[in-house]
């Protein structure tokens, strides 16, 4: 057996150097990352501001297009300003809301060392209409986005805000009202290591089985209906509410988003779908079209038992819901677990309209 050839005193310090060099680009590394998931790394409120000319923005309804505007915030005591581009999004709440949905898009260089470092561009939910009951409503939109970060990772994050508008064209400030940043879907295949795809359609056996069964689950419990992870609304791409993701070894996963039509958010504006044949958006439906075992929906409503506290806690008045607001939420979140309690009731809800 030969010995061990003696390493050098000299290539002994050249490893501790490429060491300490490694470990500092690591370090570097994790430090930036860090900062560049502080946006989302906290649910308190980011106060800010946003100067753009917004009754031109939505006049541009029919065909959306960017125009300038200017985001400020407050870091460290200092106002920090940094130009970004703006447009309308979304097609059902443009088409109701007084101040509809927008997209922020900002240089990513500029926001380098702020909160939203590593940002380019951001989905802006907004409070839809004049009428405090809006806020509630975007609450429960948000604590959506919550409750589904309980049950999966493979799910988009959100970050409360309160905004100050101020229309650069009308030279007035038009009202502070509370809003939400969705986590961008791009920046979301990054962190997920996963590639985001563009596909007329996916049938659902392309999809990670479990992934999709959880969402046809949660999208149940929310009591959502306005969704899709087969198509997308009116011939565009797939998937409609849904976005497709491709994992490594070619498996798509789905991947949730948009719940202001969900029953438990019950906007005055969110109507039924018609071919599902029922009365109200709070009355929930299941859309997983294969027929699961009892095997898989039982582990997958296990993941619910698992959090069932939190999920009571997040749809209270501890999440700064109204009490009327807190008390349909939690009745409703009581419900899916009365349901989930009865194995003839599970039996009906999940395996009565699928196919065999």
């Amino acid at each position: 057996m030969m010995s061990p050839t003696p390493v050098s005193h000299s290539v002994r310090a050249c490893r501790r150097v490429v060491t300490a060099a490694l470990l500092s680009t690591l370090l570097a590394a994790g430090a930036h990352a860090k900062d560049d998931d502080a946006l989302f790394a906290t649910s308190e409120p980011l106060v800010l501001r946003l100067e753009g000319p917004f009754a031109a923005i939505k006049g541009t309804k029919s065909k959306p297009q960017y125009m300038d505007g200017k985001l400020k915030l407050q870091e460290g005591g200092v106002e920090k300003t940094f130009d970004v581009r703006m447009r309308l999004r979304g097609h059902s709440r443009a088409d109701v809301c007084e101040f509809p949905p927008l997209l922020l898009n900002f240089k990513t260089s500029d926001l380098k060392g702020s909160v939203l470092g590593g940002e380019n561009k951001l989905k802006l939910v907004t409070h839809c209409k004049g009428m405090s009951v809006f806020d509630q409503y975007l609450r429960l939109e948000y604590l959506s986005y919550r409750a589904l970060n309980l049950l999966t990772d493979m799910s988009l994050r959100a970050r409360p805000l309160t905004v100050t508008y101020y229309d650069t064209e009308r030279k007035r400030e038009i009202d502070t009202r509370p809003a939400l940043f969705i986590e961008d879907e791009e920046r979301f295949a990054e962190r997920k290591g996963l590639t985001q795809v563009q596909l007329p359609r996916i049938e659902a056996k392309q999809y990670d089985r479990d992934a999709l069964g959880l969402v046809n689950m949660f999208e149940y419990f929310i009591g959502n209906t306005d969704w899709s992870a087969i198509l997308g609304s009116q011939g565009a791409m797939c998937c409609h509410n849904i976005v497709p993701y491709q994992r490594a070894d070619g498996v798509f996963i789905p991947v949730p988003y948009d719940y202001d039509s969900a029953g438990i958010v019950n906007t005055p504006y969110a109507l039924p779908n018609e071919r599902l044949h029922i009365t109200s958006v709070r009355q929930r439906i299941y859309r997983g079209n294969i027929c699961d075992s009892m095997e898989d929906l039982e582990s997958r409503l296990q993941k619910f038992d698992a959090v069932k506290p939190q999920l009571l806690e997040l749809f209270s008045t501890i999440s700064g819901l109204d009490k009327r607001e807190a008390a349909s939420a939690t009745a409703y979140v009581d419900e899916f677990f009365e349901t989930r309690a009865d194995p003839k009731k599970v039996e009906r809800a999940f395996r009565s309209n699928c196919k065999k």
